[in-house]
């Protein structure tokens, strides 16, 4: 995303008062996560997570996310996240970046 979209998809969350609205760039961690089943392309995968980010404690995290096969993540693997401030539980992970980090 270039950094006139972020500016504006922030603008847009803090006149909407949308809980991400105070997020801070951050990372989560994959701790550990399910694995693919079967042959379907994409699949949900249940995923433990560390969040990490300036002025917020590390927070766990289980989430389950829809990926492609292709592109699933490894445990130990770092990604870009947005975290919220007031409810670190909420967040915003660039899953993009898994389809870069596996070519």
């Amino acid at each position: 995303m270039e950094d006139w979209e972020e500016d504006a998809a922030e603008a847009l969350e803090r006149l909407t008062h949308s809980p991400m609205a105070d997020a801070v760039p951050g990372t989560i961690r994959i701790v550990s996560l399910s694995q693919p089943t079967g042959r379907m392309r994409y699949q949900t995968c249940e995923m433990d997570l560390i969040l990490q980010a300036p002025g917020i404690d590390a927070e766990p995290l289980r989430t389950e996310v829809v990926l492609d096969r292709r592109y699933w993540p490894d445990a130990g693997m770092v990604l870009r996240a947005r975290i919220s401030q007031r409810q670190p539980r909420m967040i915003d992970v660039n899953w993009d970046a898994l389809a870069r980090e596996k070519r």
